[in-house]
Parts: structure tokens; sequence; C-alpha cells
């Protein structure tokens, strides 16, 4: 059975609500500030033309929303107040730890040089518990890590026994 014939893409016809004749301004759906719902009425507010920077269509992005946005990703990731406090528990237990407290010490010890060793924790789902088993020997055959790595994550395993203590 032979295959249908599509036409080709400069065949095709769009969609009614695709075709844009005169092409639409992007400032027609800019949010208006006197708009009530929209507007901001606090002391965050800027004067016009004051720390402002701009964006990739030339236009102006207020200091304000940029930093807005920016604490807003950080309370996602971290819903603390204050960026200070985005770390665990000092006095949780490392055992009581579960696997993603585990890769977020890893990647906390060293960013640079165990950082990127972090996925492999969770791959192999290892917990507080198996954190204080580890050695170095078995960071290397089991997870992959070289031997400098594996000996810096030691060192901060070690140190996490002795606060223990």
């Amino acid at each position: 059975m032979p295959l249908p014939v599509l036409p080709s893409p400069a065949e095709t016809p769009l969609a009614d609500d695709f075709i844009c004749d005169p092409p639409v301004d992007s400032r027609r759906y800019a949010i208006d500030p006197s708009d009530s719902a929209f507007s901001v009425t606090s002391q965050y507010q800027t004067n016009p033309g004051s720390h402002q920077e701009g964006n990739r269509n030339g236009e102006a992005i207020n200091y304000f929303q940029m930093h807005f946005h920016a604490d807003y990703l950080h309370h996602q990731y971290c819903p603390m107040s204050d960026p200070g406090e985005c770390k665990r528990p000092v006095g949780k237990d490392p055992s009581s730890w579960g696997v993603e407290d585990v890769v977020w010490f890893i990647k906390d010890a060293d960013p640079q040089a165990l950082g990127p060793h972090a996925e492999a924790f969770r791959k192999h789902e290892i917990d507080g518990d198996a954190l204080l088993l580890l050695k170095s020997e078995m960071m290397m055959k089991y997870l992959g890590l070289k031997l400098g790595p594996a000996l810096k994550l030691c060192y901060h395993i070690d140190r996490l026994k002795q606060s223990r203590l």
C-alpha cells in the first residue's frame, strides 16, 4: 500500500490563530501600570528611569521586578525568609537523613569538586545511614568517583561523624 502524499510545508495553510497580518505589537499585551489589579502600592516602587536594565527586546526592566522575581525563585527552592537560613537543620542527625538530604550535603560540602557526583548518590539511593558507612574504596568502585573527590568526601563525612558525638 503506497504512503499518502502530504503537502509540503509551503503549501500547508496555517490556521487563522497563527496568522498575524499586520504583525502583533509586543507592547499590546503589556500590563497597564495604572490598572489597580497590577499596581504595586508599597515602599518598593521605584522612580521611572531609575535602576533599570534592558532585556532582549530592548525594553526596560524595573530593578524591583528583577529582584522580586529572584526572591520568588529563591522561595520556591527554599521557603525560609532569609537566604542565610537556607541550610539543613544543624541539629538533625545524619543517620535520619533521606536521599535528598545526602545529595544536598554533598553539593554543599564542595560544590565544585563534589557537586557533579551528587547525582550518583541519588541514583544509588544513598541515605544518611549509608553515607556514614561509605569508605573511599566503595565510592570509587561503586559510585565511580576518582580518588580525589572520594577522599574529600570522606573528610566531610568524618567531620560529620565527629560533630555527632
